[in-house]
């Protein structure tokens, strides 16, 4: 009798291990982010590219700071090289939860809640908006925090200004074309900057071979597409030769004469494929500068092939 006990047990023992291998059964609970899915992503540049080019901070101790019984004023003065639109972040470190913050440059008011920060990202800026910088030379910097902000609870190491393009570039047409506009680039660069007056319109001052201009913009239509450049030339400055980025492909072209800076050309640079639906990159940025300046910008342009 009990060899027949022990017998039944060991079958049913073994019935439910295979009935629990065959249902997959398991205490833990299933995955709830188990069936997303990784949205591609388009490759970067083959080339390497300078984005800190165009960025310069301003530092605390460069400053005067009055402190108050609630607020506490910092104040600076800025003297910039370029005009354009700027991304403006707050550097600094904080053990408070969080302290609200204004920055005042020109006409334009900045402001925001600084949350605590860890010793690993304290030098990252906290990016309050966008500002515009109408001319080059000196301009007002001012900044308020709600509370006092040189000491160990919350220290201001400074202000940090990145290029910014001047608008964001439209999105893919209806037709599945793409126009990337010199306002909608971003500026890499000390002296190339957007030109914003009517007769302009364009990417100027690119008297500097290490300035270069990205666009980034969205697709929802991926596929093959025609490149051009269109840009102009002053007589005398033809020769530059141009390299154009375009997520991991590179082409190339060497700038000719179009009569004036302003007297546009459009280059066929062949077709690239834009293979990824969201984020995508072009870059121009010059292998030589033959004379006083490169070019030039007023677009580049895509067009699907038919």
């Amino acid at each position: 009798m009990k060899l027949f006990h022990g017998v039944f047990l060991s079958a049913l023992l073994a019935s439910s291990i295979a009935v629990g291998e065959e249902n997959k059964t398991t205490n833990v609970p299933p995955d709830p982010f188990g069936d997303l899915e990784h949205s591609p992503k388009a490759p970067d540049y083959t080339m390497e590219v300078d984005r800190s080019r165009g960025t310069f901070s301003i530092d605390a101790e460069d400053g005067n700071y009055t402190p108050g019984s609630h607020f506490a004023n910092w104040l600076w003065t800025l003297n910039t090289e370029r005009w354009g639109n700027y991304s403006v972040g707050l550097v600094y470190e904080s053990k408070r939860p969080k302290l609200g913050v204004q920055v005042k440059v020109g006409n334009d008011v900045l402001k925001g809640y600084a949350p605590r920060t860890n010793a690993l990202k304290q030098e990252d800026p906290m990016i309050l908006g966008t500002a515009y910088i109408e001319e080059k030379g000196e301009h007002p910097l001012m900044l308020l925090t709600g509370g006092l902000s040189n000491d160990d609870s919350f220290r201001v190491h400074g202000v940090r200004f990145s290029p910014a393009p001047e608008s964001e570039p439209h999105g893919q047409s209806i037709d599945g074309s793409i126009e990337l506009a010199a306002k909608s680039a971003t500026t890499y660069a000390e002296n190339m900057r957007y030109e914003p007056k009517e007769e302009k319109n364009c990417l100027g001052f690119w008297t500097a071979q290490e300035d270069w201009a990205e666009w980034v913009f969205e697709i929802s239509d991926p596929g093959e597409f025609e490149l051009s450049v269109f840009y102009g030339c002053g007589t005398g400055n033809e020769g530059s030769e141009v390299s154009v980025l375009i997520n991991d492909q590179t082409k190339e072209f060497k700038v000719e004469d179009t009569g004036g800076f302003q007297e546009w050309k459009e280059v066929k640079l062949g077709t690239v494929e834009l293979s990824v639906a969201g984020e995508n990159k072009v870059a121009l940025v010059p292998k030589t500068k033959a004379a006083k300046a490169v070019m030039d910008i007023q677009k580049v342009t895509l067009t699907p092939v038919q």
